[in-house]
């Protein structure tokens, strides 16, 4: 007797030692991927080879209404800070810019790491590194690397005057192979010394698809030369460097046995950039409010996902700060954010659309910009119910009012109408803004003016951190010939101990 009840008392323990090592908060991967079009993937264009998009979207769930901002830097700010593009920023710092995402703001790294996360980045930054206290590990991140700025030579990390390539506090001297490579290089390490009775936080803003498009000789040769045009083709590679990126995380999070305690989110930060992707059958492109500029390819996957949505796709509307509330919610951790110097968080919690409670936004209206001039009139957009008022001209090329065809740029499609100060679209039972109803719908034009006019209320100096067009950003003219006299790769130059 006294030997079973020993036996039983063993095993009562090693269940409950085994319990124990099952971390209870879950690992968050969100994956950004750079200038994607809406149908640059083969479960939209059979032409491209993307198998595990494929496969992560077809046994996932597919966010058929997932909306970022029309460009670059203000989509990840808006990720990372938890709020609407002008409360953190809209514009798109050069490499000599002195500015970043507000230094008062909490970044969601941060704020996981106070629940025992481990935090990591590999990939383009954009957020600002004039100072020191911008860079990835002044703001939450243990370890980061990649490049600081918006964009550069693929093939040699090379920007204007000075090569950009960092790891955590100092240049990465690994420059001179293709940036996907060396970013695969290093999610191998990350993921293989994982603890998996820690969690983790992994952000992986990928630099594919952004120009210049560049892709090595055994992606290209993948696609026949005679199957599509040049600048289509090497397009097409990237995408399938991206996909092969992505699917190396998911195969490594499968082997350590965590991905059954993960959430994965795959997004593009905006539209199909013009001369580039496709955003069939979407109307506009990157650089405008449209929704070929604003609605993006995403979709979520691990384990954490119930059955019961997996092959599916919501229309539950889901703004990208909206990720800040869900992934801190998730892991335990209060998502507010309040003080000096910064607007509170508005991202929301939208798990309750991941797990099928709701197909409905929380949001009362989802403020896509406001009020930002950047080398245009005054613009912006609003969503509220099924309508989306946009504020001011959106043509800055001739494809921007487009509805690009599905092997955009080989060949071009029809262009549609300009706003012409307000326009006013179902985009419910109008996806593809086909009919602006400004004219027709005129009280509804009149009540969303009226919520994307209060905005005007908030502290204007707040708003954009006070700079409300890209001319107005403080640039330092010496900046490239501090990067000459220190080793020719870019890096913080004020405030420098």
């Amino acid at each position: 007797m006294h030997m079973i009840n020993l036996l039983q008392s063993f095993a009562l323990f090693f269940m409950m030692s085994c319990a124990t090592s099952v971390p209870t908060k879950p690992n968050i991967v969100f994956v950004l991927v750079d200038d994607w079009g809406y149908a640059d993937v083969s479960f939209r264009n059979p032409a491209i080879l993307s198998p595990n998009f494929h496969k992560l979207a077809e046994t996932g769930l597919l966010l058929d209404r997932h909306y970022v901002f029309k460009y670059c830097s203000p989509s990840r700010a808006s990720f990372l800070t938890g709020r609407w593009p002008h409360h953190a920023h809209q514009w798109n710092p050069p490499q000599n810019a002195m500015v970043g995402v507000n230094i008062n703001m909490t970044l969601l790294p941060a704020k996981l790491k106070t629940a025992g996360y481990k935090t990591y980045m590999v990939g383009k930054w954009h957020e600002g590194f004039f100072d020191p206290a911008y860079l990835p590990v002044n703001r939450g991140f243990d370890t980061s690397s990649g490049f600081l700025g918006g964009g550069e030579n693929h093939m040699n990390e090379k920007v204007g005057c000075a090569t950009d390539f960092w790891k955590n506090e100092a240049p990465d001297t690994r420059n001179g192979t293709y940036d996907a490579y060396i970013y695969q290089h290093d999610l191998t390490e990350i993921l293989n010394d994982a603890n998996p009775n820690e969690p983790f936080f992994l952000y992986l803003p990928l630099h594919n698809v952004h120009t210049p498009l560049q892709a090595p000789d055994e992606w290209l040769n993948k696609y026949d030369i005679k199957s599509t045009c040049s600048k289509r083709r090497t397009y097409q590679a990237m995408v399938s460097v991206a996909d092969n990126v992505t699917g190396h995380v998911v195969e490594l999070l499968k082997k350590k046995r965590m991905w059954d305690n993960t959430i994965l989110i795959v997004s593009a930060d905006n539209g199909g950039a013009p001369c580039s992707g496709s955003n069939y059958p979407l109307k506009g492109c990157k650089g405008t409010f449209f929704e070929g500029g604003v609605r993006a390819l995403a979709f979520a996957n691990g384990g954490l996902i119930p059955d019961k949505m997996r092959g599916k796709s919501t229309q539950g509307f889901i703004h990208i700060a909206d990720w800040y509330t869900t992934f801190c919610k998730l892991a335990g951790v209060d998502p507010s954010d309040s003080g000096e110097g910064k607007f509170p968080v508005d991202g929301m919690d939208v798990w309750p659309i991941i797990t099928g409670e709701s197909d409905k936004t929380p949001h009362d209206e989802i403020v896509l910009g406001y009020d930002f001039d950047n080398s245009h009139p005054k613009q912006g957009a609003l969503i509220s119910g099924n309508y989306k008022l946009i504020v001011g001209p959106q043509k800055f090329n001739c494809d921007s009012v487009m509805w690009s065809p599905l092997d955009y740029p080989c060949t071009q499609g029809e262009n549609g109408p300009d706003c012409d100060g307000y326009c006013l679209y179902d985009i419910v039972n109008d996806p593809y803004e086909k009919h602006d109803l400004s004219k027709e719908k005129t009280e509804i034009l009149k009540e969303l003016i009226a919520r994307y006019n209060k905005f005007s209320n908030e502290p204007r100096d707040m708003q954009d951190q006070g700079y409300h067009s890209a001319a107005e950003l403080p640039i330092d003219p010496q900046a490239c010939q501090y990067m000459s006299d220190h080793g020719g790769y870019w890096r913080p130059w004020k405030n420098i101990d």
